[in-house]
């Protein structure tokens, strides 16, 4: 029997934040409902559990997932299919994605660019300014270099997406535990515009 998108949601009570959540990203739904995301077809880039890749569709776009894991994308597939939601799942390599120039209205990475090393993350920020198209927006989060040895700061996330992108925001966004109360990391919500 098929699943909409909302009984898809409301049978999941995993908690927003932290790596395998069934909820969508918090900050990204801040970004998405504050209407600080271009609407049209998004990338979900390392798509996890689905849960972006689901709650992108329910708002209306159109969305290619991104997952590293073929098991990843199986089920992010088989949800796709039970939700009947816009979402089509790919296995990449995130240095090299199969998408056209320009190809995107809006990408949210909620857990690829600050895992990988800097070479890497380089060549993932050239193929988001690629695949993303002209005015096109980027949303990502990054952890805090006060919390973690390979965060970031304000002065390296300019370093990192300028002079390709335009940041419309950095915002200090603290990860709430499973009962609402802040815990000591801290992430950067970043919001960036192709220039």
């Amino acid at each position: 029997m098929e699943k909409r998108l909302d009984e898809v949601f409301r049978e999941r009570t995993i908690r927003d934040e932290g790596f395998g959540e069934l909820r969508p990203h918090a900050l990204l739904v801040e970004i998405v409902s504050g209407r600080m995301a271009p609407r049209g077809r998004a990338l979900n880039l390392h798509c996890g559990m689905g849960s972006d890749s689901l709650y992108l569709a329910q708002e209306g776009y159109a969305v290619a997932a991104v997952g590293f894991s073929p098991q990843d994308v199986e089920r992010v597939s088989k949800m796709a299919q039970e939700a009947r939601a816009n979402v089509i799942a790919f296995t990449a390599d995130p240095s090299e994605l199969p998408f056209h120039e320009g190809e995107f209205d809006f990408i949210a990475d909620t857990g690829c660019i600050h895992r990988l090393d800097e070479g890497k993350r380089s060549a993932l920020v050239k193929e988001l300014h690629r695949t993303l198209r002209r005015g096109g927006r980027l949303f990502t989060v990054l952890p805090s270099l006060k919390d973690n040895p390979r965060g970031a700061t304000r002065a390296s996330i300019e370093e990192m997406f300028h002079p390709s992108f335009e940041i419309v925001q950095v915002t200090d966004a603290p990860v709430e535990d499973a009962g609402g109360k802040a815990e000591h990391l801290y992430y950067y919500s970043i919001l960036v515009e192709k220039a």
